[in-house]
């Protein structure tokens, strides 16, 4: 049986036996400088959506209220992309007992 354990190489949680790191993109965006910076993601959309966690990380949600342009590349083929966040609620219902009033 197979360890479920973080990959040493993309970070992602797996059963590391069937374990495929997704490839490797690169994104450019102006407030981070000139070059391309590594990221990985199964597609030139996944890519932009992991630089829009990225941008986030840092706990002020910069992204909620904004929409950034970001430069993705596969290492042949450029795209732009413009990426936002929204708020994701949750909700939940638990039966109450009932009580013999």
């Amino acid at each position: 049986m197979s360890d479920f354990d973080r990959c040493k190489i993309c970070g992602e949680y797996d059963f590391l036996d069937k374990h495929k790191c997704p490839p490797i993109y690169y994104y450019k965006h102006d407030d981070w400088g000139d070059e391309f910076q590594k990221i990985r993601a199964w597609s030139f959309s996944g890519a932009a959506i992991a630089f829009a966690k990225l941008y986030n990380e840092n706990g002020d949600y910069a992204l909620m209220n904004d929409t950034i342009e970001v430069t993705i590349s596969d290492g042949k083929i450029e795209k732009q992309f413009l990426v936002s966040a929204e708020p994701d609620i949750h909700y939940s219902a638990d039966e109450k007992e009932a009580s013999n009033v």
